[in-house]
């Protein structure tokens, strides 16, 4: 479970979201919309725990994150950067993650999900930016985190990567895991709660 409890964020004098909580049981989807500069990334970021807000708490399994190894261990975050290794290839931009879980069976699953197998031996760096994001998003599968905090995940796809990463995202979901997605255009066929970012400002 991911609870946030009256959260607020501010950036100088700014206030960026206010009073903002939200409840997250087992097999959830919940989507942050909003302008741009409505605070999503922010509120990623923060749920990550990368940054800290100005008031409120974040619990995961009743448990505040900060300094909490099992919500480390749960979470994969991918945000509006791709963030793959540049000199490495493919399949060893899949097999880093892989190791980490002890999941590199997965990995073969992974490239030909998103199509990969072609360039499995190709440096991520030659790679367009729409086919890095395959690469990113393909962590996924060989890292089934119980929860995925996503910016944007469907930035540079073209249709056919974006229903697979509609998909993948449904099956999570049906398999019990919580997936916030910062998104204009992401739909699901699953129940998905919907957060308003201007509505906190």
């Amino acid at each position: 479970m991911l609870i946030c409890d009256n959260l607020r964020c501010e950036r100088g004098e700014k206030v960026v979201f206010d009073n903002l909580g939200f409840c997250l049981q087992a097999g959830s989807l919940l989507i942050l919309k909003g302008a741009n500069g409505s605070g999503k990334t922010t509120l990623l970021k923060i749920l990550s725990g990368l940054l800290a807000p100005d008031r409120g708490d974040i619990l995961w399994d009743d448990v505040p994150i900060r300094d909490n190894q099992n919500f480390k261990r749960d979470l994969m975050a991918i945000g509006h950067k791709s963030g793959v290794k540049g000199d490495a290839t493919v399949f060893e931009n899949l097999e880093f993650w892989a190791k980490l879980y002890n999941t590199e069976l997965l990995v073969e699953a992974a490239m030909a999900f998103y199509d990969l197998d072609r360039f499995a031996d190709v440096p991520a760096s030659q790679l367009s930016a729409g086919w890095q994001r395959r690469v990113a998003l393909a962590r996924l599968i060989v890292a089934p985190c119980r929860l995925w905090l996503l910016d944007e995940p469907t930035n540079f796809l073209d249709e056919e990567a974006v229903m697979l990463t509609a998909n993948l995202i449904e099956t999570r979901v049906q398999q019990g895991g919580i997936v916030v997605v910062a998104s204009h255009i992401m739909t699901s066929a699953v129940a998905a709660h919907t957060l308003w970012m201007d509505d906190f400002r």
